[in-house]
């Protein structure tokens, strides 16, 4: 897969990002809940969705999550005016779930890259993906989650990115 300049820009951009929402208080939840409630309220009903199946800590760090997709996000004008769908969002995460088992299927690694390289390749988002990536890796209470919510909730994150992207892409 190429990695173009504007990846490794976006990476710095990501890491700040992250950064920034590591360090965010009850004023900047409530603040930026409120505006995602308006703009893209899918967002609140997928973190709540997660409530019942996650532990206090790793919902926290979901929250934490889906606010660094939301601020790599927001200042995309589409993303303001177009919200996310639960049908979007469900198309694309059963094209993801159907790919991952498409992938659980093919022998070696050249054609298990090549399909990985495929899926990646129309993805606009790449670094702000990697950086979620980075967080399951990093963060304690995600590292210690189980594989298989693990693997739902990357998932449902990259359909996420998905679904940001399909609506930047209108403009």
């Amino acid at each position: 897969m190429i990695i173009s300049q504007e990846d490794k820009d976006e990476s710095v951009k990501i890491i700040q990002l992250i950064k920034k929402v590591d360090n965010i208080d009850e004023v900047y939840v409530n603040s930026e809940s409120e505006i995602i409630s308006q703009k893209q309220p899918f967002l609140i009903s997928l973190l709540l969705g997660y409530r019942f199946d996650l532990k206090e800590n790793e919902l926290e760090e979901i929250m934490k999550i889906i606010f660094i997709i939301w601020e790599y996000f927001k200042s995309f004008e589409q993303i303001l005016k177009i919200k996310v769908s639960e049908k979007q969002f469900e198309k694309i995460q059963q094209r993801n779930i159907n790919m991952l088992k498409y992938f659980e299927g093919e022998n070696g690694q050249n054609s298990q890259y090549n399909l990985v390289e495929s899926d990646l390749r129309h993805l606009h988002s790449k670094a702000l993906l990697t950086g979620i990536f980075f967080q399951f890796n990093h963060k304690k209470s995600l590292v210690e989650m189980n594989n298989e919510e693990k693997g739902i909730i990357l998932i449902g994150m990259k359909s996420l990115i998905e679904c940001f992207d399909e609506i930047n892409a209108k403009n």
